[in-house]
């Protein structure tokens, strides 16, 4: 038999598989669409600043920058303690304190490192604003006093300060790296289970696996949390692996431990959606592309790689069902501000809880295929 025969006859079996052709040709489709949709504009579209004002009016000119922008809502607070703690619960992106006195006492300037891209649209924006202040009021006094220099002794002129700004973050020096590092730890966590094991549960089924085990006493739901189980304990090694690593290699990680329990919820919550795509799938090729074609744009619109700010409303609102957006916040919560969020947590263990209990229903699926 030649390699002629041998690939005609492959061929021909993937084109007679309807499940098959259209996941090779909808998965890049509907990526493309998707990466173009949600990343075509890398500019926050909607980005939380918190202010609180004791001047007496020298930082106007800031604050109608921030108000006129229509990418930025502003919330007013009662005290720094306020605004800081908004900005630790991710509420805020920035929060700007113009104390009395201002300019000649700095202002501070307090930003989430969880949030790099909307927090620093936000510190540009504060100062382009008093720089173009700054150089209004120079230019206003030279016009002022031009006519009057040759006649009149030398006087100093009052210019603000350029700069008056104190920045501050929970995670001082942060690179985009330790940005990554908490996203990377729970993807590589949950990313390696969910991908082999539709070719697992499937290979299988093919290979009459399957057909032994639903011969002997065992049910339908043991198989699935026996792979659930193991699948996630693979999980967890892998991301203490890289927590680790990225440790060794000078990541700022407040707390790795807390970031390993949250990789470690991350991962059986990926494996509980692995569960659920092979038991969807009718071989093992398509539970692969199947799972691919779900995993890839869940993985970029999740505010991993890139904030959500950045991102469209229909994006946003898509992360809000999205498992692997509150993989990637409490992972962010729990290594650069050092707190577990309760709300992710909650949120990663119905997933899990969800996928586990379809999967064990729709796994007894596979006696068709014996």
């Amino acid at each position: 038999m030649s390699w002629r025969t041998i690939a005609a006859r492959d061929f021909k079996a993937w084109v007679k598989d309807r499940r098959r052709v259209t996941v090779t040709i909808v998965t890049p489709i509907v990526m493309m669409i998707v990466m173009y949709g949600a990343f075509h504009d890398v500019k926050p579209t909607s980005v939380n600043v918190a202010i609180l004002r004791h001047d007496s009016g020298a930082g106007d000119p800031i604050v109608d920058q921030l108000r006129c922008d229509h990418r930025i809502h502003l919330i007013h607070v009662k005290s720094v303690r306020e605004g800081r703690d908004l900005v630790r619960r991710g509420s805020a992106s920035v929060f700007l304190y113009l104390p009395s006195g201002f300019p000649d006492r700095k202002a501070t300037v307090y930003y989430d490192p969880t949030d790099p891209m909307g927090s620093r649209y936000v510190l540009n924006k504060i100062q382009r604003s008093w720089a173009r202040h700054v150089a209004g009021t120079v230019k206003s006094s030279v016009r002022r006093l031009a006519p009057v220099l040759k006649a009149a002794p030398e006087r100093p002129v009052h210019v603000p300060q350029f700069n008056p700004f104190r920045v501050q973050t929970p995670v001082k020096g942060m690179k985009y790296f330790d940005y990554l590092v908490p996203g990377l730890a729970v993807m590589t966590a949950a990313m390696g289970s969910i991908f082999g094991l539709g070719r697992l549960m499937m290979e299988e089924i093919e290979l009459g696996v399957a057909y032994a085990l639903f011969a002997a006493p065992i049910r339908a739901r043991d198989v699935v949390i026996g792979r659930f189980v193991n699948m996630t304990i693979w999980g967890c090694v892998r991301c203490a692996i890289v927590v680790l690593v990225a440790l060794a290699l000078g990541a700022k990680i407040l707390h790795p431990v807390l970031l390993f329990l949250v990789g470690a919820l991350s991962a059986a919550t990926m494996v509980g959606l692995g569960l659920l795509m092979a038991s969807l799938a009718g071989r093992s090729e398509v539970a692969e592309m199947a799972t691919g074609a779900v995993t890839i744009p869940m993985m970029f619109l999740s505010g991993i790689f890139m904030p959500i700010s950045v991102m469209p409303g229909w994006a946003r609102a898509f992360a809000l069902i999205n498992p692997m957006y509150y993989m990637g916040d409490a992972a962010r919560k729990a290594a650069l501000l050092g707190y577990l969020d309760p709300v992710d947590l909650l949120i990663l263990l119905g997933f899990t809880l969800g996928f586990l209990a379809a999967g064990s229903v729709l796994y007894d699926r596979v006696r068709e295929y014996l």
